[in-house]
């Protein structure tokens, strides 16, 4: 009788420690299928943004702080290594982003001028895309450290080499988190 009880235990054992295993190699590759759509993306903005700085620079001459600091936001991303650095950079980029379409509501002939609207619209789009991927890289984030912080599958982690901070979040750049003073930014 006890001999069945202890069989029984070890095929438990066996199959959480299977289904542990696979969720977190589950979970591990969706991150990282993640993280490769949204790369692909970043970098497309990347390569869009001298197109919006070149067409914004003929409309907005006295805009030169916001066009250099757009301009080596963009080089310190294209140069970023690892998806901490490349999230961190690419968070700078979208901030500064942010502040040129502020800017660019106070120049009526920006607005109206037919190559600014379709950078910032392919701009835009790509925003779009990059959102709905963190939103799905996140999510899967937040699965994968559930899994590896939460018991029984903490244990199950550790004994397979999970570690619950190998996927980083995406956090909002320091200068995002607060609300853009649009009164500054429209000064002439």
């Amino acid at each position: 009788m006890i001999e069945w009880i202890v069989i029984g235990i070890i095929v438990i054992i066996a199959l959480l420690a299977f289904y542990y295993y696979n969720a977190l190699v589950g979970l591990n590759n969706q991150a990282q299928a993640d993280w490769k759509l949204i790369e692909p993306l970043l970098q497309q903005r990347l390569d869009t943004i001298p197109n919006l700085v070149e067409v914004a620079k003929r409309v907005m001459k006295q805009e030169k702080d916001l066009f250099t600091g757009i301009s080596k936001a963009r080089e310190e991303a294209l140069k970023a290594t690892g998806m901490a650095g490349k999230m961190k950079a690419n968070q700078k980029v979208g901030a500064l982003l942010g502040n040129l379409y502020a800017r660019a509501e106070a120049y009526p002939e920006m607005k109206s001028n037919q190559n600014m609207q379709v950078v910032m619209e392919q701009i835009s789009g790509i925003e779009d895309k990059i959102k709905y991927g963190r939103q799905t890289y996140q999510y899967t984030v937040q699965q994968y450290i559930n899994m590896t912080t939460m018991i029984p599958g903490s244990f199950f982690a550790q004994i397979f080499g999970y570690k619950s901070d190998k996927w980083p979040y995406f956090e909002a750049d320091a200068a995002a988190r607060k609300a853009p003073d649009v009164a500054k930014l429209l000064k002439d």
